[in-house]
């Protein structure tokens, strides 16, 4: 039995290498990344065991990916090598034209893992987790993609989902939304993680105590609100609890939320209330920005205990 079970797109990084307009890039780092997968690293490193359900092309990258997965000790039994399409990749465009913070530009349009489909599901796999997670990446990627994400649910004990509404994605951000909302309105989630910004599209609130009575509405039981370089909020049974973020240089802010997620969610699972799920979530995220790559330096248990340590104030 495997603990966590993550559905979505893993994707091969391009991290620019200089800040600036792509145009004027010339050097790029390579990176395994993508959602979920990330969400998995950081599952496996506080102590629980994660699959990625996930397709992948027959090619180089498709390869680099399971042997990368398989060596952060994610369980890559459930990736499938799609013989009829590709891997998909994406650039990373840092420090402009707002410093600190990336865009995305994606190259993955009928990819391998947009093909994700329901018949990737594993029935009996899938009832024996303790819990499964995706994002609204995923339920944008394609239909037979949303489809599988809402069998695999159907399916679970329990569920965490991410928002993360990338608006390149969807056909319209009301698309996003009535997607994303049946989602919540169908299933209890027991871990939503989401944003000011994607919370002013699906409720049109961004007040996180207002956001949390909405969500709690909707059968969420415990949220996790990330306020960027604000930190983030948890809150569960009336219960909130807030974490401010460290000021650190910030290399590249992306798969911070994903570094946060999974280890927020692994240490719950784990039975460790919501402060200490959320402190270690902020150290992973914190940790994770400082340089490029999405999942490098998501740390272990141990590690993050180490950092916070040392910045106990």
């Amino acid at each position: 039995m495997v603990d966590v079970i993550a559905l979505g797109e893993p994707l091969i990084q391009f991290n620019s290498f200089n800040p600036g307009p792509l145009r004027f890039v010339n050097y790029f780092e390579k990176h395994v990344a993508g959602s979920e997968l990330n969400f998995c690293i950081a599952v496996v490193r506080n102590h629980l065991s994660c699959s990625l359900i996930a397709r992948v092309g027959n090619d180089e990258f498709g390869k680099n990916i399971i042997e990368y997965s398989r060596a952060q000790g994610i369980d890559t039994s459930h990736i499938k090598v799609d013989n009829e399409s590709f891997t998909g990749i994406y650039f990373i465009q840092r420090g402009y034209p707002i410093p600190m913070k990336s865009e995305l530009v994606y190259y993955r349009k009928g990819s391998a893992g947009s093909r994700l489909s329901p018949e990737d599901i594993n029935e009996n796999y899938v009832r024996n987790s303790r819990l499964v997670h995706s994002t609204g990446i995923t339920l944008a990627i394609s239909d037979n993609a949303k489809e599988a994400v809402i069998k695999a649910f159907e399916l679970a004990k329990s569920r965490s989902l991410d928002t993360n509404i990338r608006p390149k994605l969807w056909s319209s951000l009301e698309k996003a939304k009535e997607t994303i909302l049946s989602i919540l309105k169908k299933y209890d989630i027991e871990v939503l993680i989401t944003d000011p910004d994607d919370t002013k599209i699906l409720l049109d609130v961004t007040d996180p105590d207002e956001a949390y009575r909405k969500y709690k509405e909707l059968g969420v039981k415990v949220l996790l609100y990330k306020l960027g370089s604000k930190g983030a909020i948890a809150y569960k049974d009336n219960v909130k609890a807030f974490k401010d973020a460290y000021k650190v240089p910030v290399e590249d802010p992306t798969g911070a939320g994903d570094a946060m997620a999974g280890t927020f969610v692994s240490l719950y699972l784990q039975g460790k209330d919501i402060e200490y799920s959320l402190a270690h979530g902020i150290a992973a995220s914190t940790l994770v920005i400082t340089v490029r790559g999405d999942n490098e330096l998501t740390p272990t248990l141990e590690d993050a205990e180490r950092f916070l340590n040392e910045f106990k104030t």
